[in-house]
């Protein structure tokens, strides 16, 4: 039976009684446990700022973990999650995972001139010399006044090992003359 309410008019459906007849106690009081629980509830940037602290304090492995929980917390995080991710395992020396990393995040945000700079250091610390300099050419094109990637790019390419190019074979044949002149003269 509908019962009128004074409310504008509208139709009252049920009453409390009814509502918790429907609901036994059974289901409320779990609902209760943990509305009242003492766990705080962290929002994403809430778990960004904590993986930031770990990270300030060198617990890096924890400030991955908290990232990983915030950018899932907050999807709009993910690409400044994976960022500050890579940052930590180079600092960790793993360049392998954080290449990983900053690939995720341009994947989430095409221009990333810092990410691809810092896939170029990781790779060139690899030795990965033509996948770094592909990278800091990315973070120039993007970002092409920003001249840390320029002098990045040119300590990699100072760094780099020399291939040791054949010689000539004109230049052969001036080093032989040069050889047998400097013998002619000292035994002739």
């Amino acid at each position: 039976m509908e019962e009128k309410n004074l409310n504008n008019g509208r139709i009252q459906i049920g009453t409390r009684k009814r509502m918790l007849k429907k609901f036994p106690i059974i289901f409320l009081i779990p609902m209760l446990v943990l509305a009242t629980s003492g766990a705080p509830v962290y929002t994403g940037e809430d778990l960004f700022e904590v993986g930031n602290e770990h990270y300030a304090n060198g617990l890096l492995d924890k400030a991955i973990e908290i990232w990983m929980q915030a950018k899932q917390a907050d999807p709009s995080l993910s690409a400044n999650a994976w960022y500050n991710i890579g940052l930590a395992y180079a600092a960790m020396k793993n360049y392998e995972k954080a290449i990983i990393a900053w690939n995720e995040t341009v994947l989430l945000v095409p221009n990333s001139s810092m990410a691809y700079d810092n896939m170029g250091t990781a790779y060139g610390l690899l030795g990965r010399y033509e996948e770094a300099e592909r990278a800091y050419d990315k973070a120039i094109e993007i970002d092409p006044d920003v001249v840390k990637y320029r002098i990045d790019k040119e300590l990699l390419l100072k760094s780099a090992p020399k291939e040791e190019t054949p010689l000539s074979p004109l230049s052969a044949f001036l080093a032989l003359i040069t050889v047998l002149g400097i013998i002619t003269r000292y035994t002739g």
